[in-house]
This record gives structure tokens, sequence and C-alpha cells, in this order.
């Protein structure tokens, strides 16, 4: 049986642990994780000309924000 990967970044945890905002790194880390898991389906926007994986990068580090900083993150 194949161990399966934890459904939460530790980053995320961390942050939210220690009540501080992430730092760039995490940010990137987290929304490589966001993206990798979304590997495999189709981009959500493909409009015209767009790019879809620049367009799927933007996406992926807000939603990475958001799951790191929360409600406004330190104080």
């Amino acid at each position: 049986m194949e161990a399966s990967r934890a459904r939460i970044a530790p980053e995320v945890i961390d942050c939210i642990a220690q009540d501080r905002l992430p730092s760039i790194d995490e940010l990137y880390r987290v929304a490589d994780r966001i993206r990798s898991d979304l590997r495999g389906t189709k981009p959500a926007f493909a409009w015209g000309e767009a790019d879809p994986e620049g367009i799927e990068r933007l996406l992926t580090l807000r939603v990475a924000q958001a799951a790191l900083v929360g409600d406004g993150g330190a104080k």
C-alpha cells in the first residue's frame, strides 16, 4: 500500500501554529503543491491567447497565500 501525502501542507500548519505570515519560499512551496495536486486536470481558464500556465500559476499563488495567511496572519 502506498503511503498517502498529508492533506495539509506543513507550511500552512506552521504559519497557523506560529501566528505568522509566510515567507516567499513557503508561499511558492504551497503553490507548487497545489499545482501538483491539480496536475492532470484541465486548466480552469483558457481564454483566447491567454497563457493557461501563467494564469494557473497566478491562481495557485493566490490560493496558497489564502491558505497560509488565512484571516490576516500575524498581528
